[in-house]
């Protein structure tokens, strides 16, 4: 009987071995399972936070490259005032010139060559064009009737619009040196650019 006992003990201690080598199998497949999971939210919750920070990092993206088209539509805008006002500025000056030398045709093609350019800076106030296109109409009749005194109106003209005191601006509206409408300020249409 002592070796039934024997085999008892024996199988009862292979039976606690084997409990315990499973239970301690368990334990570590829980353990590993348990931080493998909380390792997974963890990522899930960075993955998340990520894609977040990708959405905001579009999003601004796409703000400032619309802020800088606006920007380069502003300066586009500006450069075509200015453009614009050379050619009108130069059509004085050559019609001016003309009525130096008694061409009263050539200058009255000066003139209509003016206004075109008037026509074609598209920012300028109403106001301001149709006293500008008055003044040129003017002058166009004074050089129709071979007035010498056209000169001084070409003249003057030419002075306002390169100082920015444009006829037709209020005082408000008026441009000075600093905000004329050879330097994008309110005389010309165009807007302060700032922040």
């Amino acid at each position: 009987m002592g070796s039934a006992e024997e085999r008892g003990g024996l199988s009862k201690a292979l039976r606690n071995v084997t409990i315990g080598i499973v239970v301690v199998f368990a334990a570590t497949v829980a353990g590993f399972g348990l931080g493998y999971f909380i390792r997974d939210k963890k990522v899930q919750e960075l993955e998340q936070l990520v894609a977040g920070q990708k959405e905001q990092l579009t999003s601004m993206e796409k703000k400032v490259l619309e802020a800088q088209k606006t920007q380069l539509e502003r300066a586009l805008a500006r450069a075509k005032l200015n453009i614009g006002f050379e050619e009108l500025l130069g059509s004085l000056a050559a019609a001016q010139a003309e009525v130096e030398q008694r061409n009263f045709g050539r200058a009255t093609q000066k003139i209509a060559a003016a206004k075109g350019a008037l026509t074609a800076v598209s920012n300028t106030p109403a106001p301001v064009s149709e006293a500008v296109g008055a003044k040129l109409d003017e002058i166009k009749t004074g050089l129709e009737h071979l007035d010498v005194k056209v000169r001084d109106q070409i003249s003057s003209l030419a002075k306002d619009l390169e100082a920015g005191t444009l006829p037709g601006t209020s005082s408000k509206d008026r441009g000075t040196p600093e905000t004329g409408p050879r330097n994008g300020g309110a005389a010309a249409g165009q807007e302060k650019e700032g922040g």
